[in-house]
């Protein structure tokens, strides 16, 4: 849902008449640059011209033609290079333009899922204030309220995550796991959680491999994938899965019934903050930073993921493919291990000496 400021106009729109007046701006530098240059030649030439006629009418020689020619050559390459300049400039604007706009988006978006619950979770403290509420509905509004706290800790942990994950300061802890026995361990999970019937998730195929992955990172994945596919359907959801493997590569295929994604927009799916309204489906919140995590998840595993979709109305298929264990990405798999051992390493001793520490305490 788009943010509207003071003026009544919505980012996408601010910054779509922003984006319409740079080009014009950049197109009409660009006339000017050029005509210039045009009007440069032409009275080089003209200056030529009436040097060749001066030479012949007084029967004397003007030695520049050389120094004309290095002029004409230097003013050219002097234009070429401004204009080559502002067309950098003009599309360093256009991606900050952008960036500002996702941002606004995303300020907006963030506003409203953080405000949802809080609002949430005042009226039932007020109502608990100012009413002698029942046993049944008090634990039913307390449990509402610790949903919406829920809610609350999983947005503000993630997009803390995230901003750890571009610093390189959130390395996930990474194990040898067989595909066949945690990826359906995971979506089990999920399942659960949503509360899917087998018709609503199925699980098919097999992938009898070794692969270098953090369960917790791989559920964050999966999790967010089938959240979208059920937030973006019409209908009840029919989401498909399926395992499979090439000679050095594990694909798990995310298949769902949804609305669809139009060919357009799907080269932009993983950009952060980006988002697609749909008018089809307008209450569907976000901050345009589920799909953007997801890709560093599996990035950070040396992994990939593509979408694929006919356009609206024909449902999206997600491709991952993540390497497998000592035949693809074998050198970084293993530092990979090596740093989650040392991690551990490195915390159990942190443990050991806190339970040192609190044993001399107790003992005093």
């Amino acid at each position: 849902m788009s943010a509207i400021h003071q003026n009544g106009d919505p980012p996408e729109m601010r910054n779509r008449r922003l984006r319409s007046f740079s080009i014009v701006l950049f197109v009409l530098a660009q006339c000017a640059w050029f005509s210039l240059l045009g009007l440069f030649v032409y009275r080089f030439f003209i200056a030529r011209n009436m040097a060749s006629q001066i030479e012949g009418q007084f029967s004397i020689q003007l030695d520049s033609t050389s120094n004309s020619l290095f002029i004409l050559v230097g003013g050219c390459i002097l234009y070429v290079a401004v204009s080559v300049a502002m067309a950098v400039i003009f599309k360093n604007l256009s991606s900050q333009l952008r960036l500002t706009g996702m941002y606004d988006t995303f300020i907006a978006n963030v506003t409203h899922e953080l405000k949802s619950p809080l609002a949430s979770i005042t009226l039932y403290l007020e109502t608990f204030k100012m009413r002698d509420v029942p046993s049944k509905q008090r634990n039913e509004f307390i449990d509402t309220m610790l949903k919406d706290a829920n809610r609350l800790n999983n947005l503000i942990s993630a997009i803390l995550k995230i901003s750890a994950l571009e610093q390189k300061k959130e390395l996930f802890e990474v194990q040898i796991h067989t595909a066949d026995k945690i990826i359906p361990t995971l979506i089990e999970e999920i399942r659960v959680q949503f509360k899917l019937t087998d018709d609503a998730l199925r699980l098919q195929g097999s992938a009898p491999h070794k692969c270098v992955v953090d369960p917790n990172a791989l559920y964050i994945v999966f999790n967010n994938l089938v959240d979208n596919s059920i937030k973006y359907t019409l209908n009840s959801p029919a989401i498909n899965i399926n395992l499979s493997s090439t000679s050095k590569n594990i694909l798990v295929e995310f298949s769902d019934n949804g609305i669809g994604i139009p060919v357009k927009e799907q080269k932009k799916m993983f950009r952060k903050f980006h988002r697609i309204e749909n008018k089809n489906v307008p209450n569907v919140q976000g901050t345009g930073l589920g799909l953007y995590w997801v890709n560093e998840i599996i990035k950070f595993h040396v992994g990939s993921i593509r979408v694929q979709s006919e356009g609206l109305g024909h449902g999206t298929t997600f491709v991952i493919k993540l390497p497998i264990y000592q035949l693809s990405k074998t050198r970084y798999l293993n530092k990979m291990l090596k740093w989650t051992n040392r991690k551990r390493r490195q915390q159990e001793k942190i443990y050991d000496s806190a339970a040192i520490e609190s044993a001399k305490d107790f003992s005093r």
